[in-house]
């Protein structure tokens, strides 16, 4: 993706015309349009008398735009796709499938919006082309609040993992009892913390690209667990207890929540006329990953799979020990990444009559105290699989599906068909009760 030498502001009325603000002290304003027939922006600098095209080029391939969904789309609902797959039979691994197949087909529909104006280059710009900037606003709130919801889950099973490690202990603070999950996680946040702070993320961006180690090596782990460490393969997956499924709808749409990404990988593609297949290919490879491992976790363990799958492996196993370090280590990374945008929109928040250190420090209390609410959250909601299937029904449909649906059919409503409008109306529909059910079964159900 090009870079743009000016802060891009979108006007009320969409994203024909973008000015940039003006710089400090009044000095220079930089006005951007948008040429329709190419990917470029036409700037012109009012104190040089000067006019340059800004073009807007990609620089991924085919492959490397696919390894990068897929990297996005292997997760933490990986962990809990076994569980799932135990709890509500095998036939409910059609669920997989329905929100692999819709969440394919709203990506599909984010590439249609991005296509309608190049200058869109995110998320949230489309948001705010279909919605006005008040509802791009309020948009972005729910954004931040599933990243936030997904660092509380990364949270929750940093501590249950090192519980397994550290079984034995007893912890005691001022009279109060701490379970080892919980004392563990407070220790893990309080190292953690000081990355927190760090302002420029270019080095710990690097170590988030052992998401996709680490999902291989929750893969490998459980493969070779059934195969060489005397598990086998020797229980039954129950067809159908459609009774759990409303419970464990969460935890399918999870493993596609990385949506909000996909307008980016789009932006980034050199040839963006082949997002459609690359779209197609990620979401098979990252199907059958899912729905293989939901299958072997579950005919291995059978009625004692846990919600984090890493927890069944024996102790006993160097594998187990590997893989449980493995997604401890790795979610580590992500607190920084995660809270640095929030922290950077609250930071914007703040006076201009306040000087850089002021809003330095000021920025330093902001990621301190999110990362002090994702460790109460985390303390006082200990159980994974509940707090992934709430996350995915309360947040992930509507973001990965229902939001998509809606901006499309604002920002095409003058050209689309009527079989494109129902495919549209009935997918928004049958999201917002599978959102409904599950959120509601999570929330009022005690593991």
């Amino acid at each position: 993706m090009g870079s743009l030498h000016a802060p891009l502001v979108a006007n009320e009325g969409g994203y024909g015309k973008i000015d940039a603000s003006k710089q400090e002290g009044g000095e220079c304003a930089i006005d951007f349009s948008h040429d329709e027939e190419s990917k470029k922006l036409l700037a012109y600098d009012h104190s040089k008398k000067e006019c340059w095209e800004e073009e807007i080029v990609g620089t991924c391939s085919f492959w490397q735009a696919t390894t990068n969904t897929v990297a996005l789309l292997f997760g933490m609902g990986m962990l809990a796709v076994p569980y799932a797959a135990q709890q509500g039979g095998w036939t409910s691994l059609s669920l997989l499938l329905v929100f692999a197949a819709m969440s394919c087909y709203t990506g599909y529909l984010l590439g249609k919006c991005m296509k309608l104006n190049p200058q869109l280059l995110s998320y949230q710009d489309i948001a705010g082309s279909a919605i006005g900037m008040r509802g791009r606003f309020i948009f972005t709130l729910c954004l931040y609040v599933e990243i936030l919801a997904c660092l509380i889950g990364f949270a929750i099973s940093i501590g249950d993992n090192l519980a397994q490690l550290f079984p034995a202990l007893d912890i005691q603070i001022f009279g109060l009892h701490l379970k080892p999950s919980q004392f563990l996680l407070t220790v893990s946040l309080l190292i953690v913390s000081p990355t927190v702070l760090m302002r420029d993320l270019a080095l710990v961006s690097y170590l988030s690209l052992g998401g996709v180690v680490s999902s291989l090596v929750v893969v490998g782990a459980v493969v070779w667990t059934g195969v060489f460490g005397g598990v086998g393969f020797t229980h039954t997956i129950p067809a159908l207890q459609f009774g759990k499924w409303p419970l464990i709808v969460g935890l399918y749409a999870f493993c596609y929540s990385g949506q909000v990404i996909i307008p980016n990988i789009y932006s980034s593609m050199k040839d963006p006329s082949r997002f459609t297949s690359m779209l197609l290919v990620s979401f098979t490879i990252a199907t059958i990953v899912y729905g293989g491992l939901a299958v072997m976790g579950a005919v291995m363990f059978g009625d004692q799979t846990l919600a984090l799958i890493t927890l069944n492996i024996p102790r006993d196993l160097t594998v187990g020990t590997v893989v449980l370090w493995t997604t401890v280590v790795t979610p580590l990374s992500k607190f920084s990444l995660g809270i640095a945008p929030i922290a950077l929109e609250l930071e914007g928040l703040l006076p201009f009559r306040f000087g850089p250190k002021t809003i330095v420090a000021a920025g330093s209390v902001i990621r301190l105290g999110l990362l002090f609410l994702i460790l109460c959250v985390a303390i006082g909601v200990p159980y994974f699989g509940l707090a992934l299937s709430f996350i995915g029904s309360a947040i992930s449909i509507g973001m990965s599906v229902i939001f998509p649906c809606v901006f499309y059919l604002i920002l095409h409503r003058r050209t689309m068909s009527k079989a494109h409008l129902m495919t549209n109306v009935l997918i928004i529909v049958a999201a917002s009760a599978f959102a409904v059910i599950g959120t509601w079964s999570s929330a009022t159900t005690a593991e």
